[in-house]
Formats: C-alpha cells, structure tokens, sequence
C-alpha cells in the first residue's frame, strides 16, 4: 500500500516540494534584504527601550521600503495557496479511481477499501503536515524583521504563522477528498471543494476571528499620531504586536498580542475538526457502499 500509494501521488509530491523550494528561495533572498536593513537602521535597540516611537523616520523608512511587499502583496497572492495544495492533492485521491475505473482492480483485492483510504488518507496527510510545518518555518523566518514591528496579529500576519497554514491545508484536502467521492470527477470535485473552503476561511478570518475571545478596552496612548493596522508603529494602545479593532474617542478596543497562540489554536482547531468530519465522513460512506 506504501509503494502504490507513493507511486499514485509522487507527481503531486514533487510540485508540492517544489512549491516549498521556490518560497525558500523567494524568503532567503528578501528576508536577507531586510534583516540587513533592519540591521543598519539600528531599530533594534529602538525597539527594545522605545516601542519604535523614538526613531519614527527609520520605522517610516523601513515600512516603506518592505511593508508593502511584504504584508499586502505576498497576502494577496499566498491567500489561496493553501487551498489550492489542498484541493489537488485530494481532489484526485478518490475520484481519478472512480473516474478512470481503476477502482475495479483496487477495491477487489484483499484490502478492504475502507482500509485502503485510511492508510493513503494516513500517507497523504501525513506528508500534508509535513509540508505545511516546512512552509510555516520558512515564512516565520522571512518576516521575522517584519513581525517586531508589526507583531503576529495583524490579518495579513496571522493567516502564515503558527498552526493555521497547516490547519488551512488540510481542510482543503479533506473537502476535495469527499466532493471527489461524491461526484466522482477530479476537476469538480476541486472546484466543488475550494469554493466552501474559501468562503469559511475568509468569514472566519474577517467576521469571527477578532472576537475569539472577548477584546479588551484601554485608554488611547499616542505620542505622534494614532492608528489601527499594518501602518502604524506602535499600535493606538502604545504596544506592538497590539490588534486595535476600534478607536471611539480615547478608548481603545483590542486584541493583546500575547493571545497569538490562542488564537492560532482555536482557528486551527476549527480547521481540523472540519477536515476530521470531511475524511471520517468519506470513510463512512465508502464503507457503506462496500457494505
């Protein structure tokens, strides 16, 4: 089951690694630029007794020079990334054996073919995790400059860190895998799988995510100007790595930053969850059939 699965998915493997491979090279030569930007502009140690408010022009400079690039353009182009991973691994999982008959020679041999998914669905997932953990560290390390001045909660931050780029993967994969059973056809069981995929990550992202848990309320800080988002260093609570959400008068409403890794772990655990009942759902119904 090992080899023919290898055999099955080694063209998918391949891409995957060489997806890995060209967002290795992308993060080593940028996030070389900046760590020696940083370097030079001495924003380290203003950082460190400052939160940045005593070097606004090299905070200024630096954003300029990388913000763009960095938290608005790499977002807007890696948003479907994970998904797209997802659906075409396991669009074909199920359906290219029901599509091409294969199946007939598959299912009839001593394996029973609910044992069968469960061990490709173990092998895929497994190298699913695989890549994702990879593609997490090398974007951690890439923004790494970037994070100490606009921390990890920020939309276009929090999507490529911790756990979720895995967790986003995954959920993609486990609805392709169900739709490919369902309707039996690769290509749309990829198209039937990405669109949910994609509209539960963005209202996640945009409608449930800042209120995980309960924002906290403090007075306004400014020693220049105020502000919510990517472009503001410090953020209006005076603190970096803060998620203002709203600014009424003095008070602001926010997310502290040291709830990342909450937050990480609820989202992904949604995530997962819904892969966990996507795969245990198609293992039902395959056996039932074979029943």
């Amino acid at each position: 089951m090992i080899w023919v699965s290898w055999r099955q998915h080694r063209g998918q493997a391949i891409s995957c690694l060489a997806v890995l491979a060209a967002l290795a090279v992308y993060a080593i030569l940028l996030g070389t630029s900046m760590r020696t930007a940083f370097g030079n502009d001495a924003l380290t140690a203003c950082l460190a007794h400052s939160q940045g408010t005593a070097c606004p022009a090299a905070v200024q400079a630096f954003t300029n020079r990388f913000g763009s690039e960095v938290n608005i353009a790499f977002w807007s182009v890696t948003l479907i990334v994970p998904g797209l991973i997802g659906v075409l691994v396991g669009g074909s999982l199920i359906a290219r054996e029901l599509e091409y008959g294969t199946w007939r020679l598959a299912w009839s041999q001593t394996v029973p073919r609910a044992r069968w998914l469960a061990v490709k669905l173990a092998l895929v997932t497994g190298g699913l995790i695989v890549l994702g953990a990879a593609m997490t560290a090398v974007i951690t390390w890439y923004r790494a400059p970037m994070d100490r001045l606009t921390g990890h909660l920020q939309h276009n931050i929090f999507d490529f860190e911790g756990l979720v780029l895995t967790a986003y993967i995954l959920c993609a994969f486990g609805f392709a895998v169900l739709a490919g059973l369902l309707l039996r056809r690769s290509i749309p069981a990829m198209v039937a799988a990405f669109i949910p995929w994609l509209a539960i990550r963005l209202v996640i992202e945009f409608v449930f995510r800042d209120h995980f848990l309960t924002p906290l309320t403090g007075a306004l800080h400014c020693v220049t100007a105020c502000g919510e988002g990517i472009g503001f260093v410090p953020q209006a609570t005076g603190r970096i790595g803060d998620l203002v959400l709203s600014i009424n008068g003095n008070v602001v409403t926010y997310q502290p930053a040291d709830r990342f890794w909450t937050f990480q772990f609820i989202e992904a655990g949604i995530f997962v969850a819904l892969t966990a009942a996507a795969l245990g759902a198609t293992i039902w119904l395959l056996h039932r059939r074979a029943a």
